[in-house]
């Protein structure tokens, strides 16, 4: 599957209501936009605590895991959410969002005497697995109103953070760099 496929994938699956209005093209480029200026300020939290930023490290690492390609953690994609959190969600989402990660930590503790991402790959595995089929259970009954659940969320950044990144692009779907174009208007430098 190319990334514009995927993209257009992830608008068709639902995504969120505000990037639902954007065309693939569009939030392929947005996500390499965020991309680049991760670049920039690397190391920069903006939205997210660090105890936030290593569950979700840990969290993104169980959707995207490395295995014989790169996984989440290798294309950067807690500091991507890191951003869409900062930049482009909505206050009460981003609470929503912050709120899941506190309760996953909180479930993590209360199960396993460790923080969520402390905790074993098998029981982050075990624990990310029952919250995407509290998502799959909620899709069937409410349909896209499971898209406001906080594990959606992070499935669907994790996702389009990936797939955006050089390393997903490069190593994984194979896109990058991207087809060039000519443009005979464009300014000399």
């Amino acid at each position: 599957m190319d990334r514009r496929a995927l993209v257009q994938w992830m608008v068709a699956a639902g995504g969120l209501a505000a990037f639902n209005r954007l065309s693939a093209h569009d939030l392929a480029q947005l996500g390499e936009e965020t991309h680049a200026r991760l670049a920039l300020a690397p190391g920069a939290a903006l939205a997210l605590t660090p105890q936030e930023l290593r569950t979700v490290t840990a969290a993104a690492e169980c959707i995207i895991p490395r295995t014989d390609t790169p996984g989440a953690t290798d294309a950067n994609v807690a500091a991507f959410i890191d951003v869409m959190m900062a930049d482009w969600y909505p206050a009460a989402d981003a609470e929503r969002f912050r709120a899941g990660l506190a309760a996953l930590d909180a479930t993590s503790r209360s199960r396993f005497r460790v923080p969520y991402a402390d905790a074993s790959t098998a029981q982050q595995v075990e624990l990310a697995r029952a919250l995407d089929a509290d998502v799959t259970a909620l899709r069937a009954s409410s349909g896209a109103k499971a898209n406001a659940h906080w594990f959606a969320m992070l499935k669907y950044l994790t996702v389009w953070g990936f797939c955006t990144s050089e390393t997903g692009m490069r190593d994984v779907l194979k896109s990058h760099p991207g087809p060039m174009r000519y443009d005979g208007a464009a300014p000399v430098r």
